[in-house]
């Protein structure tokens, strides 16, 4: 991980609550400002997430229900990685939510540690 990166990480003990409100950003819509350094953050986050998942699910057998469980949310986030924050403070801020659920998922398969 690069200085800039380490930098925009989130501390292990904040993941929990940059994931929070990422999540709440698509209610209460906070400024544009605060929406595009929540994207920074959480796309930090799951580009060091998607590694540990991906290495759990690839010490599984294919096609078990963990081994999907685990290769489906790497997929979905690596999706969600590929779409911008959209044109209006609105979009930006359901993509930061969809951003969040992901990092959300990944860090619980994460902490599972199988």
């Amino acid at each position: 991980m690069s200085a800039r990166e380490a930098e925009a990480s989130a501390e292990p003990d904040s993941l929990n609550e940059l994931i929070e409100e990422g999540l709440a950003a698509a209610g209460i819509l906070p400024t544009y400002e605060r929406v595009n350094q929540l994207n920074k953050l959480l796309r930090v986050e799951i580009e060091r997430l998607i590694p540990v998942v991906q290495k759990q699910a690839d010490g599984l057998n294919r096609g078990t229900t963990d081994w999907w469980a685990r290769q489906s949310v790497v997929d979905d986030a690596k999706r969600v990685l590929q779409d911008g924050l959209g044109h209006g403070l609105r979009s930006a801020a359901v993509q930061v939510h969809e951003l969040a659920r992901q990092c959300g998922a990944l860090a619980r398969f994460a902490a599972d540690g199988r």
